[in-house]
């Protein structure tokens, strides 16, 4: 029976390595997708950290055991998943915002281009004016 104190250790197993070797490969997935620039750099920092907080937790399942299990989780399947929701939160937030500054810059460009078009029309308005023969 193991005691009181370690009821979180997990080194046993090699299902660990199976999801890290799966987060190694989506990591790898990711930086073919931003060299082929499908993907920018800076909109993906948040998601490379995600996968190597997840990897290193299944690395190393004994000290992500010890952190559980001083934060209050009875089991390390509830770290986990709390983990990855709260990750998973944060990348959703992350795309929020990304989201609410190109609606921003859309609004902004499209009032600059209706700016734009005014000028054009009152100057195409004024030069046909001047010049009668040359509109014809």
């Amino acid at each position: 029976m193991q005691s009181e104190e370690e009821y979180w250790r997990m080194s046993d197993g090699v299902g660990n390595w199976v999801f890290a070797g799966v987060c190694l490969v989506i990591g790898l997935v990711l930086a073919r997708l931003i060299i082929r620039e499908r993907v920018t750099l800076q909109g993906s920092m948040s998601y490379v950290a995600f996968l190597a907080v997840l990897g290193a937790m299944a690395v190393f399942p004994d000290a992500t055991g010890w952190v559980a299990h001083k934060l209050g989780f009875s089991t390390l399947a509830n770290f986990f998943f709390c983990a990855a929701i709260a990750a998973l939160a944060i990348l959703h937030l992350r795309a929020l915002v990304t989201i609410s500054k190109i609606q921003l810059r859309s609004i902004a460009l499209t009032q600059e281009l209706a700016i734009l078009q005014e000028r054009l029309d009152r100057e195409i308005a004024r030069t046909t004016e001047k010049s009668p023969e040359r509109a014809a």
